[in-house]
């Protein structure tokens, strides 16, 4: 026998419950309870009365079974997300602090028997192994406080070509190891207005994303543009590309399918899972578009910053200096 979900426990409960009730009016109605058990005046049966209660109450039972399921399907999907979160700080977080614990552990107690380049080599792991801790550290916070935050997120005019910048000198290091090119195709004074913090995390996962999935030597192109008050803005690489049903599963916590990169990079996906949320809160949606074997195109769109004034500008540009 199929075990019976949380939903769908909540929904047969609420069944039994409303069918007993309409069992007791019918009841009523047949049996005239008020006068067997209480001595009341007798009434006359009225089955027209009896089939508008019954009605009225199966409207409400409807109208109540709707709200609580739906009420229930997103508890239980708070549920998963959140087991899912555990598990991505029990295993993604234990694993990179063992590998820098042991390397730091080998290099110090062998210190003077090493080679230098085995000295290299293990201080290129303790690196390694930092940055990731450091990666999924950032991602999981920002998780926590996208949760948590309410409201409007503050947003400011931005330059977008230079907020690209800054994400790629940020992951320039993952991508030199596996001599990978990025290129920031933005148009030079292409304003959007944005949480600058959110969309320097969006960018940040999508090139960690794209590099991962990259073969060493390629290249990775981020590129926008504006149209009707919009900022399209792309990620594309030319790795290893996704198949249908990885691209279903995504952007959902419980389903995410995470495979090793093109160099055998580990990952728990929270990275893609944040960039969508992020992504979300900002009023836009991120998409993909993905050929197997041939390469991956993220893209979501900013607003854009509309035109200053000639005394604004130079307000903000005061404001800015201090």
């Amino acid at each position: 026998m199929a075990k019976l979900t949380c939903p769908k426990k909540i929904l047969l409960v609420e069944a039994i419950g409303f069918t007993l009730i309409i069992l007791f009016l019918w009841l009523d109605e047949v049996f005239d309870l008020p006068n067997k058990l209480f001595g009341a005046p007798p009434t006359p049966v009225n089955n027209l009365e009896s089939w508008f209660e019954t009605a009225i109450v199966v409207l409400f039972a409807i109208v109540v079974m709707s709200i609580s399921a739906s009420l229930a399907l997103r508890l239980q999907r708070a549920d998963t997300e959140k087991a899912r979160l555990f598990g991505v700080i029990a295993h993604d977080l234990r694993s990179p602090f063992t590998n820098l614990i042991g390397n730091a552990e080998l290099l110090r107690k062998n210190f003077t028997e090493l080679s230098e380049e085995d000295r290299r080599s293990l201080s290129a792991g303790i690196f390694e192994a930092a940055d990731k801790a450091h990666d999924l550290l950032e991602n999981l916070l920002c998780w926590a406080e996208v949760q948590l935050e309410s409201g409007n997120v503050p947003s400011r005019r931005q330059e977008l070509r230079s907020l690209v910048d800054g994400v790629i000198e940020q992951v320039g290091l993952s991508a030199t190891r596996k001599q990978i090119v990025i290129s920031n195709n933005v148009p030079e004074g292409l304003m959007v207005t944005v949480d600058e913090t959110a969309v320097h995390s969006v960018l940040r996962n999508l090139l960690s994303n794209a590099i991962k999935f990259s073969h060493p030597e390629s290249s990775i192109e981020v590129g926008a543009k504006g149209r009707a008050g919009k900022v399209r803005v792309s990620v594309a690489d030319r790795g290893v590309g996704m198949s249908r049903r990885e691209i279903k599963s995504l952007f959902h916590m419980g389903t995410r399918l995470s495979k090793p990169g093109t160099s055998g990079e580990a990952g728990s996906g929270l990275g893609l899972l944040l960039a969508h949320e992020l992504v979300r809160r900002g009023g836009g949606k991120l998409k993909v578009r993905s050929d197997e074997g041939k390469g991956t195109v993220f893209h979501f769109t900013l607003p854009r910053a509309k035109a200053a004034r000639p005394g604004k500008a130079a307000a903000a540009a005061e404001a800015d200096e201090e």
